[in-house]
């Protein structure tokens, strides 16, 4: 019998985000620099699921079922409205904000961290996304000092299969690498199983 006491998540980090220039078959060209936003205060994600019963016999011969996508509910303290503008395609100018009905919104990648009950760490990479508008609320002001929240949601959109690249300290540690750091991990979006930032021994 082996005992195994497994690590659990304690808390999540930053959130980090990059908007995309050009995505082809082979490769995605992003812009600029990777933004780094300490704003989640809690993240769901749900798969959306593709599902298959193969009956032969008069039995469930086999079940088959694959990752399609996925969806982010997202809740933040607040995201930057330059952000949001710039992911949801609309026009700035001077001060003035332009939301059109044909604006369309840019694909991005969307990062973030898990710390561990041992210490270690997860970090996760989406790397084509797109931001579906939130809704608004806007509230009065009141003698209790509000705990500012909003709330967002993020489509995973699947690049040449790969919906998610997910990259843990511990495993790395134990196979005798070189942990990656945050800053190397998040310093560009990871979307190329052949081109990993991955340190050898």
């Amino acid at each position: 019998m082996e005992y195994i006491m497994p690590e659990y998540e304690v808390t999540v980090g930053s959130s980090y985000f990059n908007a995309i220039t050009k995505r082809e078959k082979e490769t995605i060209t992003y812009d600029g620099a990777v933004k780094e936003l300490p704003i989640i205060k809690e993240l769901g994600l749900t798969r959306t699921m593709a599902e298959l019963e193969v009956h032969a016999s008069g039995i469930i011969f086999d079940y088959i079922n694959q990752t399609a996508g996925a969806e982010i509910a997202l809740k933040a303290v607040i995201l930057p409205p330059e952000l949001i503008n710039m992911l949801e395609g609309a026009s700035e100018a001077d001060g003035f904000t332009f939301n059109k009905t044909n604006d369309i919104g840019r694909e991005f990648a969307f990062g973030y961290w898990g710390e561990n009950s041992d210490g270690s760490f997860v970090y996760y990479w989406h790397p084509v996304c797109k931001l579906v508008p939130a809704d608004e609320k806007h509230r009065t002001r009141t003698k209790d000092i509000p705990d500012p929240e909003a709330d967002y949601k993020i489509i995973i959109i699947p690049y040449n299969n790969i919906w998610r690249v997910k990259y843990s300290t511990k495993a790395a540690d134990e196979a005798g690498l070189d942990v990656l750091t945050k800053a190397e991990f998040f310093a560009q979006p990871v979307y190329n199983e052949d081109d990993l930032p991955i340190h050898t021994p």
